[in-house]
């Protein structure tokens, strides 16, 4: 008789225990950390306003501010972060293009929050070529 009781708890303590290990396997992972810096013309060491830097412009003072991606990734025990690439695209008319690389083979389990400083960036003017006939 107590057997029969039990048999009918099986199904519902199954049922708890994946849940729980499902929930736990939903890990939050880093695809861009939140990166910080500022942009200055290479020459005359003046910031550089609305210099274009992944999908934000600079400000008056050359700063800029690229904000924290993530996602959500369903792990298992043992699995290791995926490695963190990020390549974000420095551009604006009359410089030329610069880039902020980062490279970290376990970055992508950086945790929540954290910032990179790409502190000062110059740019180099563009030449201006002269076509003489």
């Amino acid at each position: 008789m107590k057997i029969q009781r039990y048999k009918k708890l099986y199904p519902l303590l199954l049922l708890l225990i994946i849940g729980f290990v499902c929930q736990s396997c939903l890990t939050s992972r880093c695809k861009r950390p939140q990166i910080v810096g500022y942009i200055y013309d290479s020459i005359s060491r003046k910031p550089i306003e609305n210099c274009k830097v992944g999908e934000n412009l600079t400000n008056v003072n050359g700063y800029f501010q690229l904000k924290e991606l993530r996602y959500s990734q369903l792990t298992f025990v043992g699995y290791e972060a995926p490695p963190l690439i990020v390549n974000e695209v420095i551009s604006k008319e009359g410089y030329d293009k610069k880039h902020i690389e980062l490279f970290n083979p376990f970055g992508g389990g950086i945790r929540k929050g954290s910032i990179h400083n790409a502190d000062t960036i110059f740019l180099k003017r563009t030449p201006i070529l002269s076509i003489e006939k």
